[in-house]
């Protein structure tokens, strides 16, 4: 037996155990690996397509060669990998953004900034090789072992061991993220499946083995963070010696939160004094929320007239909704640490639902917020999708507040859309306004940096209402990001709305505001944060780096020996990927747009492929003869997802049987494709060659799903489609010469 050859360790595991329990790690470690990027490094924090595609393209590559030696490597890739990802935080790095002109950033669409991004992209180019060196490496050396252990297997069999060890693998992960742990002790059930595999090898191998605690050692190692935006000088610009902010680190579902101490320092005496003032929030090392109570007589103790000023700016601008209604019973969606909530009480507010997506967010609010909001009998918390409260909910208020509800994160696991999105579409509007009490005022406030933001979010509410929003600029910018204030309800579209007496410094009434061509948000179109750009040229190019390097690092098995079944399967890949991500969003609507849906749709998915693969098992005969039938079986499927009306049936609380039609239509697609792929991954050839086909197509349609900001949700089902179509081709070739 050759080293290239299975070995069957004895007196361990059958190869079957061994091929679900790697199985089972290599998609945990994915999991582990999108979640880490996104949540320790800014620009991966929307952009997780790209973590998603190393992770593929090292598990292809690694099937494709199949050599036990490139296995014993993992201890010391593992190693590469948390040391790699500890690089940005140690060069303070880690708010290292994407370099995107399509996707909202902090340069936008600014002349001067889109020249700035492409010193951006010059960059980023070497620093995203390098960052995803360290996945690809750990998914290489796993699949290494994994293909080997397909061709030991018959394949089928092998095929449904794999996914249900990938099963176990995502319902692990799903448990641990909902845990809370940071990714150092996530990483600690992965080795310890690792490790008496590792074990089975020679001398070299066994003393590799003794990288894996280095490697969780490295991962735990955080080094110090600037947190110097929590702390306000005063004078501005001065210095003071005093000890750094104190922090926490929290992992969220979503994301990373630091929640560092909030201080004011001025000079006293000759001496520092600090005012605490609350908490900042850092969502994925990006500023995300102050947890403050802005009551003067919190902080009357500190007779210093420029914190109190810092305090009137943060004060008139969270107090601002409240002067132009009552809140009376108010829901505030988006209510994070409790800032609004508090302010809400403070204006008299006579109950408080307020709701928020993430349950780390309003447990930081509980524990940190100064104001102690949650804590007040009159507020209701509720850890829900705002969209998903908006269609269930029962009720109605005199006021609704968007209380700057801005998410940092996307739904699942590589798509584009982000958690917030379906919340400021037309049909989300539509059904909030819906909730407002005959004289009720909704209030949406929001950081609106460019133009084309406001005007998007403007005529998005002037479409679900068929009335002209009131809209209010915030002036200030002294300490203060850019706000607007869109208000709607009855009192606004009969000009009846009586607006206070605002302090023209502070607020501006806009009038006669009409932006032309404006792209309007819709459930099929809920990119909120992709601006007018007409093509992103910046992140094609880092695009056209990731596809060359794919390229390269799996060119001995796209260039080299294959068969018409192989491109067949690669073509399934990058469908199957569309419909995956395309089904997590619209599910998304259904369900909401939490960690849950995502958690369950993926395993759903996974479920229904290890379905499918066990009636071929049983059927392969009669199935194989039939396999025209399926690709025209699929074809009607698809149709029937691309045309269901998924907006009417789901709009308002409209019942089990519609939401389980359109979970039911949108799901066929893709069990469908299962049984054509594992009728046809039967009979190949190699199916560890087939099998990195099809991974690196998952690559390939993976890259794809960017195309929804241009052409909407919906049409990713006619892009699978196509992509389905040339499957069929390749079969249809395979058929002609075997």
């Amino acid at each position: 037996m050759s080293s290239s050859e299975p070995q069957d360790p004895k007196g361990f595991l059958s190869p079957a155990c061994e091929l679900f329990f790697l199985s089972l790690t290599s998609l945990y470690l994915e999991l582990l690996v999108i979640r880490w990027m996104s949540g320790d490094i800014e620009a991966f924090s929307i952009f997780k397509t790209f973590p998603l595609v190393t992770c593929y393209v090292g598990l292809g590559v690694g099937c494709a060669l199949g050599n036990i030696q490139h296995f014993r490597w993992l201890p010391i890739a593992l190693v590469a990998f948390t040391a790699l990802m500890k690089f940005p935080d140690i060069l303070q790095w880690e708010a290292l953004q994407f370099p995107t002109l399509s996707g909202f950033s902090d340069w936008g669409s600014a002349t001067v900034a889109a020249n700035f991004v492409w010193i951006q992209v010059l960059f980023f180019a070497p620093f995203i090789v390098l960052i995803l060196f360290g996945p690809f490496a750990v998914m290489a050396t796993l699949g290494a072992r994994l293909g080997q252990l397909f061709d030991s297997i018959s394949t089928l069999r092998a095929y449904s061991i794999n996914i249900a060890g990938a099963i176990a693998g995502s319902l692990t992960f799903a448990i641990c993220s909902f845990a809370g742990l940071a990714p150092w002790a996530m990483l600690i059930p992965a080795l310890l499946m690792l490790a008496p595999y590792l074990m089975q090898g020679d001398e070299k191998a066994k003393k590799a083995c003794l990288l894996l605690p280095v490697a969780v050692a490295i991962a735990a190692f955080s080094p110090p963070h600037d947190f110097s935006g929590a702390t306000i000088s005063y004078p501005l610009g001065k210095t003071y010696a005093v000890e750094p902010p104190q922090s926490w680190t929290f992992w969220s579902p979503y994301q990373r939160l630091d929640v560092v101490n909030q201080r004011f320092i001025y000079e006293e005496g000759g001496k520092p004094v600090i005012a605490p003032l609350g908490v900042n929030i850092f969502s994925n090392h990006r500023g995300y929320q102050n947890a403050m109570d802005f009551s003067p007589e919190k902080h009357k103790e500190f007779n210093v007239p420029a914190l109190h000023a810092f305090l009137d700016e943060f004060r008139k601008r969270y107090q601002f909704p409240f002067q132009l209604a009552k809140p009376g019973d108010c829901l505030v969606v988006g209510a994070g640490s409790g800032t609004d909530v508090k302010e809400a009480l403070n204006a008299g507010a006579t109950h408080i639902d307020a709701v928020d997506i993430d349950p780390r967010i309003i447990q930081i609010g509980k524990e940190f917020n100064p104001g102690k909001p949650y804590d007040d009998p009159r507020v209701t918390t509720i850890c829900d999708d705002a969209r998903h409260y908006f269609n269930h909910c029962k009720k109605q208020y005199d006021m609704v507040l968007f209380s700057h509800l801005d998410s940092i994160s996307s739904i699942g696991q590589g798509g584009s859309v982000r958690v917030d999105n379906y919340v400021y579409t037309t049909e989300s509007f539509k059904q909030a306004l819906k909730l407002l009490k005959p004289d009720g005022v909704m209030v949406i406030s929001f950081c609106t940096k460019k133009d084309w933001f406001k005007d998007r979010i403007f005529m998005t509410l002037k479409e679900a209402s068929g009335y002209t929003p009131l809209m209010v600029n915030d002036l200030r910018s002294n300490w203060l990001i850019p706000n607007t204030f869109f208000a709607l309800g009855k009192s606004v579209q009969d000009k009846t709305l009586d607006v206070p007496n605002l302090d023209t410094k502070a607020f501006s009434v806009v009038k006669d505001y009409n932006p032309q061509n404006v792209h309007v948000l819709t459930d099929d179109w809920p990119y909120l944060y992709v601006t007018p750009e007409a093509i992103d040229f910046p992140y094609m190019v880092v695009v056209a780096e990731i596809i060359l390097i794919s390229l390269f690092a799996g060119r001995k098995v796209v260039f080299g020996k294959s068969t018409p079944r192989d491109w067949q399967l690669f073509f399934m890949g990058g469908a199957f990927l569309l419909l995956e991500l395309q089904s997590i969003s619209r599910l998304s609507l259904l369900f909401g747009s939490t960690w849950l849906t995502s958690a369950i749709v993926i395993n759903a998915v996974l479920l229904m492929i290890w379905c499918s693969n066990l009636l071929v098992m049983k059927s392969s005969a009669w199935l194989s003869s039939r396999v025209n039938l399926l690709y025209i079986g699929l074809f009607v499927t698809l149709l029937a997802s691309w045309l269901i009306p998924v907006g009417q049936l789901i709009e308002g609380d409209s019942g089990f049987l519609n939401y389980a039609l359109v979970t039911f239509v949108t799901s066929l697609p893709m069990f469908m494709a299962g049984l054509i792929f594992s009728t046809s991954f039967s009979t190949s050839e190699s199916a560890r060659r087939s099998l990195a086909f099809n991974l690196l197509g998952a690559v390939f349609g993976a890259l794809l799903e960017y195309l929804s900001t241009y052409i909407g949700v919906s049409a990713l089902v006619t892009v699978a489609g196509m992509l389905y179509l040339c499957s069929w081709m390749f079969y249809r070739k395979s058929t002609t010469t075997s």
